[in-house]
């Protein structure tokens, strides 16, 4: 017995890195998975990842900082499998350059909070109502220490991750009484391609910006993006039945540092 037989889920950003983790994991624990990317080729390998070790899981093309391609998705996942019981906002995107916050372009700003803020926002607009249709649902909502505490020459990241938390926290009032629970994972630095990318808008190397971290993070490693996907697992599952409204922090305790 799985920890999601019969539940169905979607999870965007899942062509890579920790979104890929949580859809294999969820796939091998029951789960039929819906993978949402706008990156066809990781999308699509994800899937055949999960059918090739006997999972049930198809593909979506969407960006979801556009309402129509939520709404798609959802209602896609709705026709091909006729309910939604999870759903996991994880898609975000970095900066291509870090510097002072006043720097920025409109057009940068706009990106990283239509994606990582809007985008999740959009995607549970359009799970809820299918959700309470049929009395249940959890959301998951992948946010970020830099959404707990300030992450510099980084701003719209920062600000779009600590809006994913305070989203998080108002849709858990509003709707945990109505059968709804919504909690967020706040990882830390994470062995991604993300990761990789915030080195380079850092101007130095992965190795190097890895051993700057590694000095304030206890467990002196980062993190895998399994161990962030069991975490969603948890949250996901029933084990986690009486939490909503939680934020749970998984960062080797950089943020205590």
């Amino acid at each position: 017995m799985g920890k999601l037989d019969g539940r169905v889920s979607i999870v965007t950003g899942a062509g890579s890195g920790i979104g890929r983790a949580i859809a294999l994991l969820f796939a091998s624990e029951g789960s039929r998975v819906v993978v949402v990317d706008v990156n066809d080729r990781g999308g699509e390998e994800t899937v055949g990842m999960i059918r090739n070790n006997g999972g049930d899981a198809f593909f979506i093309h969407a960006d979801v900082s556009r309402e129509s391609d939520c709404s798609s998705a959802v209602k896609e996942t709705i026709n091909h499998y006729g309910q939604l019981d999870i759903l996991v906002n994880n898609a975000g995107i970095d900066l291509p350059r870090a510097k002072p916050s006043a720097d920025f372009t409109i057009e940068e700003f706009d990106r990283v909070i239509n994606v990582n803020l809007k985008g999740a926002w959009l995607m549970s607009k359009y799970a809820i109502p299918e959700m309470l249709r049929q009395g249940r649902g959890v959301i998951i909502n992948v946010a970020s220490v830099a959404g707990l505490k300030p992450l510099p020459y980084a701003m719209p990241y920062s600000v779009s991750k600590a809006g994913l938390i305070m989203l998080t926290e108002v849709m858990a009032v509003e709707y945990g009484s109505r059968g709804i629970r919504v909690n967020a994972v706040a990882p830390g630095w994470v062995s991604t391609p993300m990761a990789v990318r915030a080195a380079s808008a850092y101007g130095t190397t992965y190795e190097d910006f890895t051993k700057l971290f590694l000095q304030r993070i206890t467990l002196g490693r980062f993190a895998d993006p399994m161990e962030i996907a069991r975490v969603v697992l948890f949250l996901a599952s029933d084990d986690s039945s009486y939490m909503n409204g939680s934020v749970v922090v998984v960062d080797g305790s950089i943020t205590l540092t």
